[in-house]
């Protein structure tokens, strides 16, 4: 007889990706995106060009913080970059982004890394993320657990090495 295995829930993604380094918050509505952008990210605050990021943008104005959006495949120097991903898997507490577009190059040289994942797509099984994997355009996509790290450099862990130093997931609802 099968097992039944409970359905992911976003207690455990919050857990695991607290035990990684990671944090977890849930928004609704781009008032309160901006709101939660506003308390989080530092400047300069750098934008994936989206339409949840578009929306949240007049709030962020409203709230008078300054913001770019990233539009040219290039890196800026950042204190936080926002980009949204493709989904989440509490099992690991890792977190989806597809390649080749901002949500890949643009977090290189910030501090902090905040993603945006649709509710829909935040309790993702790992056979959903490899589904999901497979079927994105390339096929390239990147699995984020935590922020980078490293341990080449007199065994020391290190945070931030090759990328950002804190890693927020953002459950996002519209």
């Amino acid at each position: 007889m099968a097992r039944k295995v409970a359905a992911p829930t976003l207690s455990l993604l919050k857990t695991r990706l607290r035990e990684v380094g990671g944090d977890l918050h849930r928004v609704r509505g781009s008032a309160a995106l901006a709101r939660l952008l506003a308390r989080r990210a530092g400047e300069p605050l750098w934008l994936e060009d989206h339409p949840w990021l578009r929306q949240a943008a007049a709030d962020l104005v409203k709230l008078g913080r300054q913001f770019q959006f990233a539009a040219t495949a290039w890196a800026p120097d950042a204190d936080t970059v926002v980009t949204v991903g493709m989904g989440a898997i509490p099992e690991t507490g890792s977190v989806l982004v597809a390649g080749g577009g901002p949500g890949a190059w643009l977090p290189f040289r910030a501090r902090r890394h905040l993603i945006l994942v649709p509710l829909s797509q935040a309790r993702l099984t790992m056979a959903q993320a490899l589904e999901l994997t497979r079927q994105a355009p390339g096929g390239l996509v990147t699995w984020l657990t935590g922020p980078t790290r490293t341990a080449d450099i007199e065994k020391v862990l290190i945070l931030g090495a090759q990328g950002p130093g804190e890693l927020e997931v953002v459950v996002y609802e519209e």
